[in-house]
């Protein structure tokens, strides 16, 4: 009973664990990211009237056009490579940028058309110091388009001023990667002036992102040209991975459970060796062969539902604490402590395991033990 409470309360913690995983990458590569995103099939941009055609529909709560691009970032006499978000000031209503700064502002609070909000690792890289009193100067330049690079050299690529007005933080991948700046600017910059990269879209208190994919009426509205991304898809990737992992977890914690519930069925065939007398005197008053599987299969299966059951609790109790009180931390990480989540899903379908093999398996090694008795 306790090996089986043992293998229960730790299939639910570790199970717990990938979730809380799941949802921190989730966070973390979704910071840029709005529920759903209005993107092209083919090519890189599309054209800004969608704007007024997304704008009307009541699924929508708020939406942000988006540019994104490669540049060359220039300051403190460094030269880095990085993709410009050229946002709108609708951009922190659509996504988690707010929480993300570090040091100065950003889009809604740009002093001015030229700032620019910097990724950590570029800050780091090029050596300067947001600031939104007095800001850096540094450089954007992005190559101009139909000029070739071998022909016209300096001549190929457009630079604009810009001023480092903010910093912010999401994981280390995006820091080194990404500068925001404002729309304008980007436009400017990537010579788009009515053409977007993609609409990012917040949906509205009682639509899903799901009902908004499978609105037809929206889908036609929008044209051939575009279709509708969600944040899971984006990252599809890296949510599948993690899924992945999970399902080896629990496969492989199965197999341990198995082994458990075999120490289970050794008790229980020494059980009727021991009462092997007994059973003689059992049959002899009348009782049927039927009865006597049915007693010690219950038995059996009653260890592996109380074990299960207590299992269960403890997994639960240790999950819980660790999502309010963090007693398992991790120094210098991005969450103090380790991320959990416990899902019911996990719960039921562990016990599923535990019971249904613990259950199946002393039933048939009964059967089997009192036929050959």
């Amino acid at each position: 009973m306790f090996v089986i409470a043992a293998v229960t309360m730790a299939m639910i913690a570790i199970l717990s664990a990938f979730n809380g995983i799941e949802g921190l990458v989730q966070n973390l590569f979704g910071t840029l990211d709005a529920d759903l995103a209005v993107i092209p099939v083919s090519g890189e941009v599309i054209p800004n009237e969608l704007s007024e055609i997304i704008s009307e529909h009541p699924g929508v709560a708020n939406y942000s056009a988006v540019i994104e691009s490669e540049a060359i970032i220039r300051g403190n006499g460094i030269t880095q490579i990085c993709s410009v978000l050229g946002v709108d000031s609708q951009y922190g209503d659509v996504s988690e940028i707010e929480g993300a700064i570090i040091e100065g502002v950003w889009g809604k609070s740009f002093l001015n058309e030229q700032c620019i909000c910097l990724g950590y690792g570029i800050r780091s890289e090029i050596g300067v110091r947001s600031d939104s009193l007095e800001p850096p100067l540094i450089s954007l330049g992005a190559p101009i388009r139909g000029k070739r690079l071998s022909r016209h050299r300096d001549k190929a690529f457009r630079t604009l001023p810009a001023l480092a007005c903010g910093t912010f933080s999401v994981n280390a991948e995006i820091d080194t990667r990404y500068v925001i700046a404002p729309l304008q600017l980007a436009r400017e910059l990537f010579d788009r002036p009515n053409e977007v990269s993609r609409f990012e879209i917040r949906v509205s208190e009682g639509w899903t992102s799901k009902m908004l994919v499978e609105d037809a009426d929206f889908l036609k509205a929008l044209g051939p040209n575009v279709k509708l991304r969600t944040r899971a898809e984006k990252h599809k990737f890296i949510t599948q991975t993690n899924r992945a992992e999970k399902l080896a977890t629990f496969v492989i914690l199965s197999f341990i459970l198995v082994v458990a519930a075999f120490n289970i069925l050794a008790s229980l065939t020494m059980l009727l060796i021991d009462k092997r007398d007994d059973l003689e005197v059992f049959k002899a008053l009348g009782m049927r062969g039927r009865d006597l599987e049915l007693t010690f299969s219950m038995q059996g299966l009653a260890i592996n539902i109380i074990g299960g059951v207590i299992g269960a609790i403890l997994g639960i109790a240790i999950v819980v604490g660790q999502d309010s009180y963090g007693w398992l931390t991790l120094e210098g990480s991005v969450v103090p402590s380790y991320p959990v989540k416990l899902a019911l899903i996990d719960v039921v379908g562990t016990l599923a395991v535990v019971i249904g093999i613990g259950g199946l398996g002393s039933a048939a090694m009964v059967r089997f033990l009192i036929r050959r008795l």
